[in-house]
């Protein structure tokens, strides 16, 4: 009876641990990077690096970046290489424009849903591929 009762909370504590890291962990799918935290008045934060007419997070190019609608977002935004911004207008949410080695970053509620474009505003940028999607579901 003992060995069954401490297996059974065994059973749990794995099942509780498993659950909370699945719930509790940013993710990258394929080209898309999600972000799974509560909804507790948290801020989704992702780190944008700007290079070469192209955005990265965690290594992936140009990936959708995925919210739900009400989060709060947080982007913080550095170039690598050359003059780049980071803007998405139907939030009214731009970075400033920075050279490479610096950062900016910009916060703002996503209280709309749909697929908004964030691209580079700097020149031909945006037209030569420095665009993404900012899904808001």
């Amino acid at each position: 009876m003992k060995k069954a009762l401490i297996s059974l909370v065994v059973i749990l504590i794995v099942i509780i641990a498993g659950f909370y890291l699945i719930s509790n962990s940013q993710s990258i799918t394929g080209n898309t990077i999600l972000d799974n935290s509560d909804k507790n008045n948290e801020v989704k934060t992702f780190t944008v690096t700007g290079s070469y007419l192209r955005f990265y997070i965690d290594g992936a190019e140009n990936p959708d970046i995925r919210v739900n609608e009400g989060d709060k977002v947080r982007i913080e935004f550095t170039s690598e290489e050359g003059f780049h911004d980071w803007k998405v207008d139907e939030f009214n949410a731009a970075t400033q424009k920075v050279n490479p080695g610096t950062a900016a970053s910009i916060e703002f509620i996503a209280d709309k849903k749909g697929a908004f474009e964030y691209y580079c505003s700097v020149g031909q940028h945006r037209a030569n591929g420095m665009k993404g999607n900012l899904i808001v579901e």
